[in-house]
């Protein structure tokens, strides 16, 4: 699609914590625009790997380009639209995704434990909006942009012991699915993963914490979109902000032109 309608920024940076054990970055994340009847779709999604596994970071690349695949060719799909996608699609998918994981488990003479993965996706249309997420993270919508009007599109969950979560290769994975379908026009769109959450939630009202969310989405709001990925790679990378979090830090911002 040539002309769309979403200013998007995005970036990952690794966490301390990972340096200090010489691993890589295992958050991944994918974005991209599809048009659907005329009507443009936004799909963007983060994955988390976790930290505690040995090839956590490819469950989370098989995760978003798996959910990029499977929610276009639904959606390309004859009588398809984004106020068709529900939490069954979601089950399907989970099923589909732990079948491609395994047979790279196989391979590598691996379980699929190894891969394990948090997952929250979003999928954006002019007027429906479909959310899936399993484990933690977070997506955040706006539909005016203005000041406390950011939400959580799935609330987060309160989880009795710290850094426990759930993945997609869990057994239990269909079970902890949470889905949201929203009927309304979202202008904003923010996802992100465990790692700026301390500084990304108001830990007393349990909400999106707007004076760190808000002046990050300004400049594509603004429409000053010169070198934002880097910028934002380097804001998340920065001591300001490891000294709040050790851990793997995604962001994707987007916004309605």
């Amino acid at each position: 699609m040539k002309n769309t309608q979403w200013r998007i920024t995005h970036a990952s940076a690794i966490g301390t914590a990972h340096i200090n054990q010489g691993t890589e970055c295992q958050d991944r994340f994918a974005c991209q625009t599809i048009e659907k009847d005329g009507e443009e779709v936004l799909i963007a999604v983060v994955a988390d790997g976790a930290g505690s596994t040995t090839d956590g970071q490819i469950g989370a690349e098989i995760a978003c380009q798996f959910f990029i695949e499977e929610v276009t060719d639904f959606l390309n799909s004859q009588d398809a639209a984004v106020s068709s996608l529900n939490l069954e699609f979601g089950k399907f998918w989970i099923s589909f995704v732990q079948q491609k994981i395994n047979e790279v488990a196989e391979k590598k003479e691996k379980v699929i434990r190894d891969f394990a993965s948090t997952l929250v996706g979003a999928v954006i249309g002019e007027n429906h909006s479909a959310f899936f997420q399993i484990g933690d993270g977070g997506a955040v919508f706006s539909t005016s942009g203005l000041l406390e009007s950011y939400q959580f599109a799935i609330a987060p969950e309160e989880s009795e012991y710290v850094n426990v979560t759930q993945f997609l290769t869990d057994e239990t994975a269909l079970e902890n699915l949470r889905f949201q379908s929203i009927e309304e026009r979202i202008e904003d769109l923010i996802l992100f993963s465990d790692g700026i959450y301390a500084v990304a939630v108001d830990y007393q009202t349990n909400q999106p914490h707007e004076p760190f969310l808000m002046p990050m989405i300004a400049p594509l709001r603004n429409g000053n979109g010169n070198n934002l990925n880097e910028k934002l790679e380097s804001f998340l990378g920065s001591p300001k902000i490891n000294e709040k979090t050790d851990d793997d830090k995604t962001i994707i911002l987007a916004t309605r032109k």
